[in-house]
């Protein structure tokens, strides 16, 4: 009896390790959007109409049938996209129907998007966002965009903007050059200012 339940501890104890690994391979690095948008392959606006079914040419991986509302990013064979194509692992995205916008990069006739990607139902998107995604990021690919955890959030060079992690709406902040070719955050219409000291430190 006794080597039972000690078996049945240790199999309490392996199930919640798993579990735990399994939590922390599925965790993804924070990214301000607009760095997620300008690495990616594609970025697409679509509709997704089918149901999640297991794909018939691709191996643990599902298939949803989509329907391309607009091209964001370098989906050139967009009249070719016909499925989002997404992992059968524990760490696989679930779509449910309706409109997404989605990152990835090209997988036969479809779309392959994994749990890191860009995944967003475009009505939980602000107005701000949806602008954001739609024409004013691709103005910015120019920047490079690193996250910062401490304050002040210094870039290191003028091809650089640090964004706050945990600065509100930042998320809705654009990184674009200004007119000396100096990389800066963007509200809608204005200019961020940046800390006097981040500004000492810029060269």
């Amino acid at each position: 009896m006794m080597g039972v339940t000690l078996l049945g501890v240790v199999l309490i104890f392996l199930s919640v390790g798993l579990n735990i690994q399994t939590a922390e391979s599925c965790r993804c690095l924070q990214r301000h959007p607009q760095e997620q948008f300008c690495t990616s392959e594609m970025v697409i606006l679509a509709n997704v109409t089918g149901k999640r079914l297991p794909a018939r040419n691709q191996i643990n991986l599902f298939q949803n049938k989509i329907k391309i509302i607009k091209d964001l990013k370098g989906s050139n064979n967009a009249n070719r996209i016909q499925y989002v194509y997404t992992d059968s692992s524990s760490c696989g995205i679930t779509l449910d129907q309706g409109l997404y916008m989605l990152s990835g990069h090209w997988l036969e006739n479809g779309i392959k998007v994994m749990m890191c990607n860009l995944v967003n139902q475009w009505e939980h998107l602000s107005l701000t966002e949806q602008e954001n995604f739609n024409q004013t990021y691709k103005m910015g690919c120019n920047c490079t965009i690193s996250t910062c955890s401490d304050s002040p959030c210094c870039p290191k060079s003028k091809n650089e903007c640090k964004w706050e992690i945990n600065s509100p709406h930042s998320h809705e902040y654009v990184c674009l050059k200004d007119s000396d070719g100096i990389c800066s955050w963007y509200m809608p219409r204005s200019k961020v200012d940046v800390d006097a000291v981040c500004q000492q430190r810029r060269g």
